[in-house]
């Protein structure tokens, strides 16, 4: 009877209920035919004989990319199991964060904050995807909910013991994590005694012991030229302004798919002093991390509103805001009542729902791989792939065609597709000579309108090396297949 009466508590029915409407509302978009090409590039180590290999192929998610190669030795379509990992991470940062709401708040705020969650479109998108993000914005509320038990009551061992290895875990998962878990431990150190201390050892010698992967990843963010928009600009005061203002405004876009006008992002900002006010740990070290996101990116060293780079922070944007809420509420507009927060929270949902879809890139490439499955290690056709197609063309041509890559000693792979040629980091295709020796160049990459890319880069060269275009085809996502014959 007690277990009947668990689960239809309120709260529990309702976590169910959001839960379901963010599945609902990702029903078109989960399991595509085709994963676009950046989440493919994850699926590269189910190329490699071993798991030490896939690890260190891994960059700043190593562990990750040691849960796909060892689900690429179970699934035949590992791409699925990924997607249902990474939803299933969703789900649990869903929980975690409506109970640490609920806590935090009220039941009625924590129905507006997961609603406000469920609705953001980065949150939506990298849930459909094969990417890490869920992992880093689930750590943000594990944190969440860790400093919340300790503000309740001193952690225990077990809870140092979980809190370690949830770390090390996370951390492994994802580098970046170790921004939260560091504000955590700050948070935390004046409570924990020399003996607790112990129970991070393992943790912070692995954060040693790949201090050299981590520095290099900042240092691409830092210098790497794609992020360079999304750095606060401190050149002069107004510079600094203006940046400040126009991100700001993509990082709340990040949470909101709708958002008000542009003023609305100041008045958001205002919610800041009322942290103060309040004085409630959870609400400082959420304007701590949010603080922590412009320091760092005044610094160049992790972008602001860059969309998938901002999940990590949604959490405690959210937390921030519905603080500024209860303010307002309870002491301006005199309403101690919640239930008007509850109708909010169904009426922003039923108008996102309504009027906004989440998106996903699609890049369906099969019917381009189909369509030229005779020309494989032809002796009369070259096949060349831009860079950013050919994660999806090298794992769908061996899905389909049960390509086996060789995989050398040296943890890389070779494709066995003689005919194959891939342009690298917008350069020309190299080497021309070896293409030359074809009567006939298969051209396959993606163009975006009004854009001009590696697709096009490659197109003026082989027009430059005597070759024409024969035929041209534009498929879903602007894929692009053509055909170029000798003069």
């Amino acid at each position: 009877m007690r277990t009947v009466s668990l689960f239809y508590k309120k709260e529990n029915v309702t976590i169910l209920g959001l839960s379901l409407i963010f599945l609902y509302n990702l029903r078109d978009l989960l399991f595509p035919l085709n994963y676009q090409q950046d989440d493919i590039a994850e699926l590269e180590p189910t190329y490699l004989e071993s798991f030490m290999c896939a690890f260190g192929w891994g960059d700043q998610h190593p562990l990750f990319s040691g849960i796909i190669w060892t689900l690429s030795r179970i699934f035949d379509s590992p791409e699925h199991a990924v997607s249902i990992l990474v939803l299933f991470f969703g789900i649990l940062t869903i929980v975690i964060f409506f109970n640490t709401l609920s806590n935090l708040f009220n039941y009625s705020y924590a129905v507006l904050g997961t609603v406000f969650l469920i609705t953001s479109p980065i949150f939506n998108t990298y849930s459909v995807g094969l990417k890490q993000y869920n992992f880093e914005i689930l750590t943000s509320v594990i944190c969440l909910y860790f400093l919340q038990k300790n503000s309740k009551a001193l952690l225990v061992k077990k809870d140092y013991i979980v809190l370690s290895v949830s770390s090390l875990f996370l951390f492994l998962l994802s580098f970046v994590n170790i921004l939260m878990l560091f504000l955590l431990l700050l948070f935390l150190i004046n409570k924990i005694t020399l003996k607790q201390t112990t129970y991070f050892a393992t943790f912070f010698s692995s954060v040693v012991i790949f201090q050299g992967e981590l520095i290099s990843k900042i240092q691409r963010v830092s210098n790497g030229g794609y992020w360079d928009n999304f750095f606060i600009n401190t050149t002069s005061g107004s510079e600094f302004f203006d940046s400040f203002y126009f991100l700001s405004q993509l990082f709340f876009k990040s949470l909101f798919p709708i958002v008000l006008h542009p003023i609305s992002v100041f008045l958001l900002f205002i919610s800041i002093v009322f942290v103060f006010i309040r004085n409630d740990l959870i609400v400082f070290y959420s304007l701590c991390s949010i603080f922590l996101l412009y320091v760092l990116s005044a610094l160049k060293l992790y972008p602001l509103g860059g969309g998938r780079t901002d999940l990590l922070f949604i959490p405690f944007l959210i937390i921030i805001i519905l603080n500024f809420f209860k303010y307002i509420s309870e002491t301006i507009l005199i309403v101690k009542g919640s239930n008007s927060f509850f109708i909010l929270a169904v009426l922003y949902l039923s108008i996102i729902l309504l009027f906004t879809q989440p998106y996903y890139k699609n890049e369906t490439i099969n019917p381009i791989l189909i369509e030229i499955e005779n020309a494989y290690n032809s002796e009369e056709v070259a096949i060349v792939v831009t860079e950013e197609q050919s994660h999806s063309f090298l794992y769908y041509s061996k899905k389909l065609y049960d390509f086996s890559y060789k995989s050398p000693q040296t943890c890389s792979f070779e494709s066995n597709i003689n005919n194959l040629f891939i342009q690298h980091n917008d350069e020309k295709i190299e080497p021309i000579k070896e293409i030359q020796n074809f009567q006939e160049i298969i051209l396959v990459g993606i163009e975006l309108p009004n854009t001009s890319g590696q697709l096009r880069l490659i197109i003026n060269q082989l027009i430059d090396e005597g070759y024409r275009a024969k035929d041209e085809k534009t498929y879903s996502g602007y894929l692009k297949l053509l055909y170029f014959t000798e003069g």
